[in-house]
């Protein structure tokens, strides 16, 4: 069957342009911070010039070896960047997406009830992940095996890998099978109001992954052991203590098996949240440091930052969910893209392919949203960071110990200010301590 793309198709244009537009914006950014790498290389911000902890990391080897790993990944980033949007528009070019329904309806029949319309999406779905799901495996194998190798964080063994994506691709399956279920059943039992009752779905699923998560799905990649008494736990259970706050545990993660890279977070919530701590951390940072950082994790919940969010992400979730449910309707959004034999009295049918369809015309243009979704982001950084200040009795700890990381995770020191407005979720280093100060 031939498949006609229709180029002048509004939907289609907005994926298309949207698609190289945020292709160029990408690569201008990494391309100017390349520039400001280049001239800024063996600089030490001055915010951290008068500071001891600051002259004992940034040396200048490692300096020099900050950017050594930083223009690694940036050349890593532009063969990676340029196969995805070439492969993007050539599977929406060439009607790959409505060639696997076509031949897929034709196998189980077109979707009419929950049995086929559940083995049509479910199929759908895998078979057109495939595609990235081939590119990105070289790409990614040479990231983990070469460039993290080379730079000393990465861990990983040929073995531990394999199972990894075994044990990542069979819970993927699992849950996604369980999502595409019951998305199956609303589509054909609710042409109307799906998206009502699966947005809210989707907001219980939310809530709930953060009970099995923790629990279930996290043990089978990691080693979660309690924190062993010591001068570690006692500096946290006293902030812990000071600030009121409630948990499910204290957990040590044995992350250097797979990386040299530090960390720690919060899973789950309310009563039950359990505090992680990477080994790699504990052994990078000193007691009052870790205290401190976790006093700025903490900040993060005092100040209600997450209850926040989730009052933002459940209308939004909603709205969202709207106004896919809206786009599918339209029979223009399934010929654009090639899909041929949907009109207004069957697309309830299928209106799986038009959620797909619409949630890839949203990731087209959703870089623009970037700078806007940061902004808020480095704003609450800046308040659990003064939080931790604040219960900590200093913000010395807190600094040394975001240099340490920032040093052992070769993070940039001086990144182009457009890049970091664009791209960071967390104010620079420099900005962070110079508030601290």
């Amino acid at each position: 069957m031939h498949i006609s793309v229709d180029f002048l198709n509004p939907f289609v244009l907005i994926y298309l342009i949207g698609t190289f537009v945020s292709f160029i914006i990408k690569q201008s950014l990494e391309f100017i911070d390349y520039l400001a790498r280049k001239k800024n290389c063996g600089h030490i911000p001055d915010e951290l010039k008068t500071i001891a902890a600051a002259q004992t990391a940034f040396v200048t080897e490692k300096l020099e070896k900050i950017c050594q790993y930083e223009n690694a990944k940036y050349f890593n980033m532009i063969p990676s960047s340029a196969l995805n949007l070439v492969l993007n528009i050539v599977l929406v070019l060439f009607g790959f997406y409505p060639c696997c329904f076509n031949r897929i309806s034709n196998l189980v029949g077109f979707p009419s009830n929950v049995g086929n319309s559940f083995v049509c999406f479910g199929l759908f779905v895998i078979i057109a992940s495939i595609p990235h799901a081939i590119l990105g495996l070289p790409l990614e194998l040479y990231r983990e095996f070469h460039t993290e190798k080379k730079f000393g964080f990465s861990k990983m063994t040929v073995k531990l890998w394999i199972s990894d994506k075994i044990k990542g691709i069979a819970i993927s399956l699992v849950i996604g099978a369980l999502l595409i279920f019951v998305s199956s059943v609303f589509f054909i039992k609710f042409p109307d109001t799906w998206w009502l009752i699966l947005a809210a779905i989707m907001i219980v699923f939310t809530f709930i992954m953060q009970i099995i998560y923790p629990k279930f799905i996290a043990p089978l990649f990691n080693k979660f052991e309690p924190l062993p008494e010591g001068e570690v736990k006692d500096k946290i259970t006293a902030i812990l203590k000071k600030t009121g706050f409630k948990n499910g545990g204290l957990f040590v993660m044995d992350a250097s098996k797979r990386s040299g890279h530090s960390n720690a977070y919060f899973s789950g919530f309310g009563k039950i949240k359990r505090i992680v701590l990477y080994d790699t951390l504990i052994k990078s940072l000193t007691p009052d440091e870790l205290a401190s950082v976790l006093g700025h994790e903490l900040g993060h919940c005092k100040l209600h930052h997450i209850t926040k969010k989730i009052c933002i992400m459940i209308p939004l979730e909603f709205i969202v969910t709207f106004a896919l449910y809206k786009l599918a309707q339209f029979p223009a959004l399934y010929s654009g893209f090639g899909f041929t034999g949907i009109s207004v009295e069957n697309v309830s049918a299928v209106q799986f392919i038009g959620l797909f369809l619409a949630t890839a015309i949203y990731g087209s243009v959703s870089e623009i949203l970037s700078p806007f979704v940061n902004f808020f982001s480095r704003r609450d950084e800046y308040a659990a960071d003064a939080y931790a200040k604040k219960v900590c009795g200093t913000g010395d700890n807190l600094i040394s110990g975001l240099i340490k990381l920032n040093s052992e995770n070769l993070s940039e020191l001086l990144p182009s200010k457009l890049y970091a407005i664009w791209n960071y979720s967390h104010p620079t280093l420099a900005e962070r301590v110079g508030k601290l100060k």
